[in-house]
């Protein structure tokens, strides 16, 4: 549990938490080396393992790098091969979508080595993206298992998927585009839209993201980039969901609440918590004893926050700089993805000039013993898929 001090619910107290400076707190630095994993020749900001250890990349058409396969196996030579191959690889603006993906924005892979991708779709001028969708894909021949769409009251015009756990019976997703969190039943598809309207959802204008040299994450008209619900992550025994908009604070609710149509928007907030005052996050993981890494976008580090409230270091390298979506895997590394997303021009706003440093890579280091395994996810398909687990 985190300690009581850093959470409160969702009370007067808590809201004039938000408006204060966070505390100084001492970081104890574990000092983890790096290894590098893999370059890419395209932004990398998510990756994904089998068991047996073959390597997945997922890759965004952020501006400037559309020309992309979505996602790639890294192949033990360094090679990249386009998985699940043909046209889901091949889009291009105007072509069809319902069998290609668009704008992947994460990929994961659970317990049963199916692979899951968010696909945000293409931005038309009404709000809506056409073609956002969840797929799963079998990772022992790409076959399509699953493509799930969501009706308009769940995805309303200027909503965008942004990340997805599991546990063995719902998804749960963050909606980055007007903030909310998004539960869709395994067996009968219903999706119901939550906490669309409570403070935790939401990016606070006032916290801005500020990333290498202090330079603010901005549109190409100068405005802050309004990120709202993004990171999250379930507690190893599936009772907590956690989750912040881009620039923090940290929340989390109970999943059963989230899954209780009977529960009002208003009682539901209710049982909303803060946990913990940070700042703006570009990617996080969490391992079997609930520790959570966050990467962090103003320092090129990732820290590690444990259940007792206690936030480490858990390394800081110049090659870390906005590191994304993270890993662990069966060995107990952790791998981290570095888009270098606030040197992209595009985040730079107007006239904005890239200060990206080709290749993108991905590197990972060896968790110390004290922190957990990978947290484990209930299988959806029964035992595990690939044959070579051991």
């Amino acid at each position: 549990m985190i300690r009581r001090r850093e959470l409160c619910k969702v009370t007067g107290a808590g809201l004039a938490f938000l408006g204060i400076s966070p505390a100084i707190r001492a970081l104890e630095r574990v000092g983890q080396s790096l290894t590098e994993v893999a370059q890419l020749p395209w932004i990398c900001n998510a990756v994904a393992s089998t068991k047996a250890g073959r390597l997945f990349a997922g890759l965004p058409r952020w501006p400037g790098y559309e020309d992309t396969p979505s996602i790639v196996e890294i192949l033990p030579d360094g090679r990249h091969k386009p998985f699940p191959g043909g046209q889901w690889n091949e889009w291009k603006a105007g072509k069809p979508t319902a069998q290609a993906m668009v704008k992947v924005n994460t990929i994961h892979i659970f317990d049963d080595d199916t692979l899951w991708a968010i696909d945000q779709g293409e931005e038309n001028p009404d709000g809506m993206s056409r073609g956002q969708k969840i797929l799963q894909f079998d990772t022992r021949d790409g076959k399509l298992l699953r493509s799930i769409s969501l009706p308009a009251n769940v995805l309303p015009a200027g909503a965008g998927l942004n990340d997805l756990r599991l546990d063995s019976e719902h998804i749960y997703l963050t909606e980055s585009g007007l903030g909310a969190i998004i539960v869709i039943n395994l067996t009968s598809g219903a999706a119901v839209r939550r906490l669309a309207g409570h403070l935790s959802t939401k990016m606070i204008r006032s916290r801005r993201p500020l990333g290498e040299g202090g330079q603010p994450l901005l549109k190409a008209d100068g405005s802050d980039n309004q990120v709202h619900a993004d990171p999250i992550e379930i507690s190893p025994d599936g009772q907590w969901l956690y989750y912040q908009a881009l620039t923090g604070p940290l929340w989390r609710v109970p999943t059963a609440g989230l899954r209780d149509r009977s529960l009002s928007e208003e009682q539901l907030g209710q049982q909303v918590q803060l946990v913990y005052d940070t700042g703006t996050l570009t990617g996080t993981a969490i391992d079997s004893k609930g520790n959570l890494y966050l990467g962090e976008y103003d320092k090129p580090r990732v820290s590690v926050l444990s259940p007792d409230g206690s936030l480490r270091v858990l390394v800081e390298d110049e090659r870390l700089w906005n590191p994304d979506a993270m890993i662990i895997n069966y060995q107990r590394e952790l791998f981290i993805p570095v888009p270098q997303s606030a040197r992209l021009a595009s985040n730079r706003g107007p006239g904005g000039k890239s200060r990206v440093q080709a290749p993108f890579k991905i590197y990972k280091l060896a968790l110390p013993m004290a922190f957990g395994d990978r947290s484990a996810v209930p299988a959806l398909v029964g035992k595990p898929l690939m044959e070579e687990h051991v």
